[in-house]
């Protein structure tokens, strides 16, 4: 009985030995790390990384650790990452003063010597600028992403007629091109342009700073412009740069304008209207 235990131990101790996952190799990184003014760097060093697993076949699981660097002296112990499957780095952060002063990748090879920073470090991070560490290259399809395809479809595009520093127009295919024309011109609802003021037909045209015909000699009330405002509250009547309330100062009807006896221009009175016809 005893030996028929003391079989089956022996046999499940073999069992488990076989089953053992290896455990990983280390590299040894240990540097002195100096500021740009000659003194020593104090602070940490933030090492994060994806899962991978190692050449001799260790799986690494995704995490981080943090060591630190006291007088400028760096030491730690890394597994290997060049012959990792798959690809990865690690995303190296350092700080001190309570803020991240820099980041770098490192490329950790197999080592039985101890390697310095400028042996690990790398200027091809696999992942630059992301913040998440380092891990396996994985290319993104634009079908991977519900809806993208069909809201980059959706989304005007440029047209034939695009032109930088122009205001856009949506041409007739659902395109954008720049509005065609002079820089003083005014870009209509449809798209077309022109002078300002301009336009003939059922287009709205712009008065700007018209001179009333009218004797300004401090007893004329009665003046007029040459088309009739529409609307009626698009007419500004200014006088000597102050605009005049209408109903207070005037009375408007189609293309007469009569100034109330307290508002009446006096001589050397500048009179203008602005309004749209």
């Amino acid at each position: 009985m005893f030996a028929r235990n003391l079989f089956r131990s022996g046999a499940l101790c073999a069992l488990f030995s076989a089953m053992a996952w290896p455990q990983p190799t280390l590299t040894t990184i240990s540097d002195v790390l100096f500021k740009a003014d000659g003194t020593r760097f104090n602070g940490l060093a933030n090492f994060t990384w994806l899962s991978f697993e190692s050449g001799n076949g260790s799986n690494i699981a995704q995490q981080m650790t943090t060591v630190r660097i006291i007088d400028g002296n760096l030491f730690v112990q890394l597994t290997p990452t060049t012959d990792a499957v798959p690809a990865a780095q690690y995303l190296v952060k350092y700080s001190s003063d309570g803020k991240i002063q820099f980041e770098e990748n490192w490329a950790v090879p197999a080592s039985t010597t101890t390697l310095r920073v400028r042996d690990v470090r790398t200027s091809q991070p696999i992942f630059p600028n992301t913040g998440g560490g380092a891990g396996g290259v994985t290319a993104i399809q634009e079908s991977d992403v519900t809806g993208l395809v069909q809201d980059l479809v959706a989304r005007a595009v440029k047209g034939p007629g695009y032109t930088n520093s122009r205001t856009a127009v949506i041409n007739d295919t659902g395109g954008l091109d720049g509005a065609a024309g002079n820089p003083s011109d005014c870009v209509r609802v449809d798209g077309t342009a022109g002078p300002c003021g301009s336009g003939g037909g059922g287009s709205v045209a712009f008065i700007d700073e018209e001179v009333p015909s009218g004797a300004v000699d401090g007893a004329n009330t009665a003046f007029s412009i040459s088309s009739a405002p529409s609307p009626v509250s698009s007419l500004h009547l200014f006088r000597n740069g102050l605009l005049q309330k209408v109903g207070f100062d005037y009375t408007i009807s189609g293309t007469s304008v009569s100034f109330v006896s307290a508002a009446t221009p006096q001589p050397g009175d500048t009179v203008l209207a602005s309004y749209r016809r």
